[in-house]
């Protein structure tokens, strides 16, 4: 049965108390049971290092941060970063954390009556006075459903009371606000640092002050950038074939001028490895090229530009705080920054020496880049990636992408020249295509990249990607029809049926995805049931092509009567109002200039174009200092000497992988400034060496791991460094030097020594006696996780391994004082049993259990 949406604040809570949710702390042992079964469990454990101070029991206001998916996804958003630096430079204020959980960990939630918590302070997700969610994409819009159900707050808005946050999105994917009219209680469009604190100061005085929620929505309306659906009547359409209108204020964009952008002092470094772990530098923010089909071009203007000196030391403060090795200059345009080829030079020759390379955004056609892309290039080679969207000149002039082939063929030739093997371009399907030549455009601008490549040598690559072309609100192209997934289906088979060469590797996204997209981007306020209805019947995380329920979807799609899905769809007369013109105003949304470019568009033929002129890379087009590629001085490749670093793995830290713990250190040995030695390869990194690798979950005394030095520290000082730079859950026991290579193989076949920590005497006396009593070796069956194996696999073969290990034999001393089991146990590279299969396959301590019944521990003594 489809649920229609309830008119604004037709079904309104009049709730008369004082605003104020409820602090409610979520206890860590309440959770632990959970972390045990979770596919990931770093990501739901905090603790990270660099989390900000703050008391929740004594903040005025309490700020929740989402980013409506998960961790790795969530603590790569530049957005949330600075939001989260901003409230808590504020001492009264705190803000926290929150990212939507996986569902098997939400699962498990749900299960245990738990509801979504932070993860600087474990608070209950409702216990915010302000929850505010960056939402990026409207295939986050179910997800927003999501996370208010995982917090137990009502998802409709007017179903909100004094005890429940105040929910706010903002992000790109809410300059048509329409449809999140029924879940938000405020929208905001732009940037948000400044208006953030000032609704901070408006919910804090509306406490003080004993007010409603009713009454401090309201005042939040004095926020310029802050749209509040409930200030707004809506006129029925006079038919089915129109948008309703929305009778309200007309609110301005907010954006945001400064010297610098994102100079953050507060910044949370995650444990575990998220998508985007680069340290990124804002160069500017705005576009100033005008693409026709680019949103972010038309909502993030104007233009604004951040000095030099200014970047480089706001770079240099980063990398302090970071421990970072890579800089990825942030910007939609970085081309059109003038001053770039200065800041390259400057970030290059102050940072390059100690092992910093640059990375750059997806780049236009343009020669300049070139010199840029290699000043780093010795140290780290960054992918090279060019934005050329048309397969052909005349659309691409259309489409304001002025570019093309010939440069594009002239630069990745230099490119190739210069030591890169592989060249990503991303092009589009679907944009207005007047003449019908689309597809056959592509196919030809495909297999000559691939000729190009063959051309250049035997290692040459080009990866393609095909995104599907959304039509956006506020852009010259929001009166354009969404092309179906038929249409994208055939485009997408006929260039793989046409491609010609081997060197082209082509990829594109679920066709479906980019409809329901198209829809979402442009519907009006009634899209908020069919978001509704998705959720309920369990559409969440639809960004992910595993999770996306394209049938789901798409029978609901159906079911819209004809006339609104070709309202929401189909191509208008351009120039016409948008509903989102009733809500938005502001100098680039302006629906004269639109229309203006509008006709422009149309009127660009292949006899009026004008081509790009041809590029050629001229040494005396760029200053001297540019065509000297930065290198590492000579000694820092030189070992002088071996550091070894003993260090205690505890809670939360044993939910760290061994190889994610050792990036962690090995930044915070970046961050204390030790001087280590790098190696010699295509990509320079530190040398650092490692013995066994201690399982998730399992606790330690004392672990190690060896780096070598090209000088000698002063080891004092270095330690007092290195001890402020560990997260929750690493202790430094110490650091000593040695002068001779230790022998690592020696140390991975020394016999480890073990405590079995359990609540209960009595398991722990068993276990104790199947100990004393195991066979000489134990056979059993073990699921195959290793890849390369299982693809050999045919059809009916089990992916169970029989394995045989060594065990009564290779325990000794075991030991029993009251609940805790000691024992030595042989290295597995010896034939002994791994702990993990001693517990699991012999004393039948399944992984659910561990943290929650017993604690493992590595005694400091089997080193």
């Amino acid at each position: 049965m489809r649920l229609a949406a309830p008119a604004p604040d037709s079904t309104a809570v009049a709730d008369v108390r004082p605003f104020g949710p409820p602090l409610q702390f979520v206890e860590r042992h309440l959770l632990r049971p959970l972390w045990q079964k979770a596919l990931r469990p770093g990501r739901y454990t905090g603790g990270e290092f660099g989390l900000a101070a703050g008391n929740p029991r004594q903040a005025t206001v309490r700020v929740a941060l989402s980013y409506p998916d998960t961790y790795e996804l969530g603590m790569s958003n530049q957005g949330l970063k600075i939001l989260y630096d901003a409230v808590n430079r504020r001492p009264d204020y705190i803000a926290d954390r929150i990212f939507l959980p996986w569902p098997d960990f939400a699962d498990q939630l749900q299960a245990h009556a738990l509801p979504l918590y932070s993860l600087d302070h474990f608070l209950a997700a409702g216990s915010f006075d302000l929850w505010g969610f960056n939402t990026a994409h409207e295939m986050h819009f179910t997800n927003l459903c999501y996370a208010l159900s995982l917090a137990g707050s009502p998802i409709l808005r007017t179903r909100r009371g004094a005890h429940d946050p105040i929910v706010i999105t903002g992000g790109t994917a809410v300059s048509n606000p329409l449809p999140l009219f029924d879940f938000m209680d405020g929208i905001f469009l732009g940037d948000g640092e400044e208006a953030l604190l000032e609704m901070c100061d408006i919910i804090a005085a509306g406490k003080a002050a004993g007010k409603t929620r009713a009454a401090i929505l309201d005042d939040l309306g004095a926020v310029q950038g802050l749209l509040l659906p409930h200030r707004y009547a809506i006129e029925a359409p006079p038919d089915a074939q129109s948008y309703p209108r929305y009778r309200g204020p007309l609110v301005q964009k907010r954006d945001f001028f400064n010297k610098s952008y994102a100079m953050l002092e507060h910044i949370v470094l995650p444990s575990i490895e998220v998508t985007q772990d680069r340290l990124v530098l804002e160069v500017n923010r705005g576009c100033g090229q005008g693409c026709r089909f680019c949103h972010a071009g038309f909502w993030k203007r104007p233009v604004r530009n951040t000095e030099v000196t200014t970047l480089i030391n706001n770079a240099s403060r980063l990398l302090e705080r970071t421990g970072a090795d890579s800089i990825s200059l942030h910007s939609l345009s970085i081309a059109d920054y003038p001053y770039l080829e200065e800041l390259v030079t400057g970030l290059a020759n102050r940072h390059g020496p100690d092992g910093v390379s640059l990375s750059l955004p997806s780049l236009r056609v343009q020669v300049k880049t070139i010199p840029v892309l290699e000043m780093t290039a010795g140290i780290r080679k960054s992918n090279v990636t060019f934005a050329l969207e048309a397969g052909s000149e005349l659309q691409r002039e259309r489409i304001r992408k002025k570019s093309s082939e010939e440069n594009l063929h002239y630069l990745i030739r230099e490119i190739y020249s210069r030591g890169w093997d592989l060249v990503k371009v991303y092009f589009m399907m679907g944009l207005p295509d007047r003449d019908g030549s689309e597809i056959e455009d592509l196919v030809r601008a495909l297999n000559a990249l691939g000729q190009l490549a063959e051309e250049c040598g035997e290692r040459k690559r080009v990866n393609v990607t095909v995104s599907l072309f959304v039509p956006k609100p506020f852009t010259t192209f929001q009166w354009e029809a969404q092309a179906t997934p038929e249409y994208f289906r055939r485009g997408l088979a006929r260039l793989k049926s046409g491609l010609k060469s081997r060197r082209v590797a082509l990829k594109g996204p679920a066709p479906e995805m980019a409809y329901v997209e198209g829809l979402l981007s442009r519907a009006d306020h009634r899209a908020g049931a069919l978001i509704l209805e998705a959720f309920q019947r369990g559409a969440r995380f639809d960004s992910w092509d595993e999770q996306f329920k394209a049938e789901l979807w798409m029978e609901l799609i159906a079911g819209l009567a004809p006339e609104r899905r070709a309202l929401w769809m189909e191509r208008k007369p351009g120039g016409m109002a948008m509903p989102w013109h009733d809500l938005i105003q502001g100098k680039a949304m302006n629906l004269d200039l639109l229309s203006r470019d509008f006709a422009k568009f149309e009127g660009v033929t292949a006899e009026n174009m004008k081509p790009p002129h041809p590029q050629a890379l001229q040494e005396s087009d760029f200053p001297p200092e540019l065509l000297k590629p930065v290198s590492m001085p000579e000694n820092k490749f030189e070992r002088r000497a071996y550091l070894e670093l003993d260090y205690q793995r505890l809670d939360p830290f044993i939910y760290v992988s061994h190889l994610e713990g050792a990036e962690v250190l090995r930044k915070a040995l970046r961050r204390a400034r030790a001087p280590m030695t790098f190696s010699r390869g295509f990509n320079k990194h530190e040398k650092l060496h490692f013995t066994d690798s201690l399982p998730l979950y399992f606790y330690s005394e004392s672990e190690k791991i060896y780096v070598e030095l090209y000088e000698i520290p002063d080891l004092e000082a270095l330690t007092e460094r290195l001890k402020s730079q560990l997260p929750g859950g690493l202790t430094l026991n110490s650091l000593q030097l040695l002068e001779a290579a230790p022998d690592l193989r020696a140390a991975e076949l020394h016999p480890r020594r073990y405590r079995l920590e359990f609540e209960d005497a009595a398991r722990a006396a068993r276990a104790c006696q199947a100990l004393q009593s195991a066979p000489p070796s134990l056979a059993f069956e073990k699921l195959d996780r290793k890849k390369k194996r299982v693809h050999k696999l045919k059809r009916g073969q089990s992916r169970m391994r029989a394995m045989e290990r060594a065990l009564g034999a290779a325990l000794s001393d075991i030991d029993l004082d009251g609940s805790h089991l000691r024992f030595t146990l042989q290295a597995p590279g010896g034939g002994a049993i791994s702990l993990t299969d001693l517990l699991v396959q012999y004393l039948e301590l399944p992984v659910s259990e561990w943290n929650v019944q017993l604690r493992i521990v590595k005694e400091a003594s089997s080193v």
